[in-house]
């Protein structure tokens, strides 16, 4: 994968602050989480704009409703299978891996990887890794590693 995200361990809380650099450890998105009732996790591109925002929602199993730039883009649900899986409705994505190891993959609908996330731990600090091929999927992956953080953390 041509393009990285990344992600200090440190982000692993819900109600605080953390920025998400790229490769070249530039800051290019901060996100905010917000206390409510409902867990949701707000994103600012570095020009503090809102650009995204999850947000967990009343249902059966996980399930997280996803803003990109205003505008629905449906929701990301997790399922039980024979494997643990996400599925992007909108996109058509699904997602499989160990997200408890923060070790998984992204796939299209024609079964195609877009990318894939993983923690990292030659930084100094153990950093989690968004590695994706194409720049405009680069806010829809950060989206899913967020929702694997709020299907995974407790607090």
């Amino acid at each position: 994968m041509n393009h990285t995200l990344y992600i200090e361990q440190k982000w692993l809380s819900m109600w605080g602050r953390f920025e998400v650099e790229n490769e070249a450890g530039q800051a290019v998105y901060t996100v905010e989480g917000e206390p409510s009732f409902t867990r949701r996790l707000v994103i600012y591109n570095n020009a503090n704009i809102q650009v995204g925002q999850i947000r967990s929602l009343f249902s059966f199993g996980p399930k997280f409703e996803v803003e990109m730039n205003g505008q629905s883009m449906g929701t990301i649900d997790y399922r039980f299978a024979f494997h643990l899986a996400l599925d992007f409705d909108k996109l058509g994505w699904r997602v499989e891996g160990n997200f408890t190891g923060w070790d998984f993959r992204v796939y299209d609908q024609n079964n195609l990887e877009i990318g894939s996330v993983c923690r990292e731990l030659w930084h100094l600090t153990d950093f989690y890794a968004i590695h994706y091929q194409n720049p405009k999927n680069e806010l829809p992956m950060l989206l899913i590693a967020l929702a694997v953080d709020l299907l995974t953390t407790k607090n």
